[in-house]
């Protein structure tokens, strides 16, 4: 079921991802709304802890070039015992994706509950 809202300037936009999300996650079994809610959350902490780091990698080494001693695995090190330490930007690294998970519902859901108001 597609959901359509309207900008007001005639153009419309169509929310079929979260549709299709469903749809996707039904298919490998996760039926419930719980269900796909978890799946979700481990999708996106396992992105978090351990693709967050190896991008951090990836970029600054593209960016800056390499420095002596530059690996992945002391970039992991470093975020984890950050998370040890309480560091907030390891936080970030590792909990950020599931918070942009978070925010984009919330903004989905505001958005829904103002065109019902319109």
């Amino acid at each position: 079921m597609d959901e359509y809202y309207s900008l007001g300037v005639g153009s419309v936009i169509s929310f079929t991802l979260m549709g299709m999300r469903s749809r996707i996650l039904s298919r490998i079994g996760l039926t419930g709304d719980w269900s796909q809610e978890v799946f979700m959350a481990i999708i996106a902490l396992g992105v978090g802890f351990g693709v967050m780091p190896l991008l951090i990698y990836v970029a600054g080494s593209a960016t800056l070039g390499r420095y002596e001693g530059a690996n992945p695995a002391r970039v992991y090190a470093a975020v984890y015992e950050g998370l040890k330490m309480g560091s907030g930007a390891s936080f970030i690294v590792t909990f950020g994706p599931y918070g942009l998970y978070l925010a984009f519902k919330a903004l989905r859901l505001w958005w829904r509950a103002s065109a019902r108001l319109a």
